[in-house]
């Protein structure tokens, strides 16, 4: 199956399937499987992922049927999905975030901020200061900035505030150093990213850990809405 015909199919249900949208244009694509309207794919950004696209639990357990040993790493797990994939597996790591988006009518004002484009004298930086260093690289980092969209908010030529999106487009990365907190950094650059991929035509979307409080108020004052549950997890024996 050409990625021009999953495209097509995918695009009927957007919102959920814009994770595998996104990471299907813009990755190499290793192989697509096919249960009537499921898909499995596999590619490869940091790590050789599987996606699946899928609301039929028979659908589903048939594309189970073809993962193999060697599939490891698997990308925006829904939890009705979890036991058809584990089985006899068990989960060696995973993240657990809610998916949301934001709509097309909402309207968006400009940062109050000035804005700056991320470049690589920031990667090390920026890894430094991740709290997701498990899940995360230098080299996936330096990638998103070439191949995504990075922004950055200096202070005295210091580097305060980012935000960057990951491999599949959802907006990502976002950090402020306490001590500039609650100066409203982090809606400025929230603001500036929305903007940019709306110039892209592309939908902007998060992924949020239910328990950062702080980043789910701030994306649901926004105007975000919730979509649905997810997970990224590494499957093993």
């Amino acid at each position: 199956m050409k990625k021009e015909e999953i495209l097509s199919k995918l695009v009927e249900n957007r919102i959920q399937n814009i994770n595998l949208i996104n990471f299907i244009e813009d990755y190499p694509i290793h192989s697509i499987e096919k249960a009537d309207n499921s898909f499995l794919v596999r590619g490869r950004s940091d790590q050789d992922w599987v996606y699946f696209s899928s609301n039929s639990p028979t659908e589903f357990e048939a594309l189970v049927e073809k993962v193999d040993e060697e599939d490891e790493y698997f990308a925006i797990i829904e939890d009705w999905m979890l036991p058809y994939l584990l089985k006899d597996k068990k989960v060696i790591w995973e993240l657990v975030c809610m998916k949301l988006y934001f709509p097309e009518d909402k309207p968006v004002g400009p940062p109050k901020s000035e804005i700056v484009d991320l470049t690589h004298d920031y990667v090390q930086y920026i890894f430094d200061h991740s709290k997701y260093k498990d899940f995360t690289s230098v080299e996936y980092i330096t990638e998103r900035i070439e191949k995504g969209i990075g922004l950055g908010i200096l202070r005295d030529e210091k580097l305060v505030a980012w935000l960057i999106t990951h491999d599949d487009g959802a907006m990502g990365f976002l950090h402020v150093l306490d001590e500039y907190r609650g100066r409203g950094y982090a809606l400025d650059l929230t603001v500036e990213m929305v903007d940019r991929l709306r110039k892209q035509e592309k939908i902007p979307f998060v992924h949020i850990e239910e328990n950062n409080v702080q980043s789910m108020g701030l994306a649901l004052k926004m105007g975000f809405k919730e979509d649905r549950r997810i997970r990224w997890l590494k499957r093993g024996e």
